[in-house]
C-alpha cells in the first residue's frame, strides 16, 4: 500500500498555475499531504515524503508537513491557503480550518529568506552572464609533480577562481535553454525574478493583514517583470529596499512572534487518531 496514494488528505496545484502566472508551456505542479503507515507512527518504519517527479507532484507526510509549516516554510504556507484544492477529505479539511494557527512574523522572514536567496542566485548568474569567469592558468609543477605556489595567498586564490570556474562550467551545462534565452534577451533571468518579487509581496501581505494570497491579484504585474519590464539594476534596487521594508514592518505587524505549536501538536495528534481509531 502506498500512503501517499491511498492515504492521502489533500493535494492542491502548485507553481504557476496556482499563482496564476502560468504561461502555455508551464508544467502542472501539485502538492500533498497523506497520513504515514501506523508503522511509521507506532513502529520501526519512517515516511516523510513521496516525491514523482514525472508529474511534479510531491506529498508530505502529515508530522513533516506540520514542522516545515511551524518553520513557515513557502511552499507548505502556500499549500494551506491556496483555492487550488484538488482532493481533500475530513482530515485535510480539519487541517484547512485550522490553518491560522501556522501564521506569525516567522513565516513572512521565510518568504523574504526565499526571495533574497533567489536574489543572490539570480546576481551571481548575472554576473557570470555579463563578465564570464576565465580558467585559471595551472600553476608551475616542481620536480616532485606538485604545484608551486609564491606565497599562501597565490594557493588560495587559485583554488577561488577554480571552483567558480568550476560552477561557471556546471551552470553553462545544466541552465535550461529557455532560462539562457531569457539571460541572452533581458541579461538577467526574469523569471527568477518574477518570483523573487512574487515572494516580497506576499511577505509584506502577510506582516501587513496577516493573508497568504497564493492567486496572485497582482498577477498582470509580474507576468510584466517575467517580460522584462525592470532593468536589471532597477530589479536589484527595488528588491534591497523591499528587503528593508519587510524589516520594518515586522516590527508592528498583527501576527504573533510564533506560531501556535501547541495547538498544532494537538491538530496533528487529532487528525492522526482520527484516520486511525475514528470516535
Amino acid at each position: 500500500m502506498n500512503c501517499w496514494e491511498d492515504q492521502l488528505i489533500l493535494k492542491v496545484r502548485a507553481g504557476s498555475h496556482a499563482y496564476g502566472l502560468a504561461g502555455p508551456h508551464s508544467d502542472e505542479d501539485s502538492r500533498g499531504v497523506c497520513i504515514p503507515p501506523k508503522e511509521a507512527l507506532l513502529g520501526l518504519q519512517s515516511f516523510e515524503q513521496h516525491e514523482d517527479a514525472k508529474s511534479d507532484h510531491v506529498v508530505f507526510g502529515l508530522p513533516k508537513f506540520v514542522r516545515l509549516a511551524l518553520e513557515g516554510n513557502p511552499n507548505l504556507i502556500e499549500t494551506l491557503f491556496t483555492e487550488d484544492i484538488l482532493f481533500v477529505n475530513a482530515g485535510g479539511q480539519k487541517l484547512l480550518e485550522h490553518r491560522e494557527i501556522f501564521l506569525s512574523r516567522k513565516v513572512a522572514e521565510r518568504f523574504g529568506h526565499y526571495a533574497i536567496s533567489q536574489l543572490k542566485r539570480l546576481e551571481g548568474h548575472h554576473r557570470w552572464w555579463a563578465h564570464p569567469p576565465e580558467q585559471p592558468v595551472p600553476p608551475a609543477l616542481n620536480s616532485q609533480g606538485k604545484a608551486e605556489f609564491p606565497s599562501q595567498k597565490a594557493r588560495l586564490a587559485f583554488d577561488r577562481a577554480t571552483k567558480e570556474w568550476n560552477h561557471y562550467q556546471r551552470w553553462l551545462r545544466e541552465r535550461s535553454p529557455a532560462r539562457a534565452e531569457l539571460e541572452q534577451r533581458f541579461g538577467y533571468d526574469t523569471k527568477h525574478a518574477m518570483h523573487l518579487c512574487r515572494l516580497l509581496k506576499m511577505g509584506e501581505e502577510i506582516l501587513t493583514s496577516g493573508r497568504v494570497l497564493v492567486r496572485r491579484p497582482d498577477a498582470a504585474w509580474l507576468k510584466g517583470v517575467r517580460q522584462g519590464s525592470f532593468v536589471y539594476e532597477e530589479l536589484v534596487d527595488w528588491a534591497r529596499a523591499r528587503e528593508e521594508g519587510l524589516r520594518q514592518m515586522r516590527e508592528t505587524s498583527p501576527l504573533p512572534e510564533e506560531p501556535d505549536y501547541r495547538r498544532a501538536e494537538q491538530l496533528l495528534m487529532e487528525i492522526q487518531e482520527d484516520y486511525f481509531w475514528p470516535r
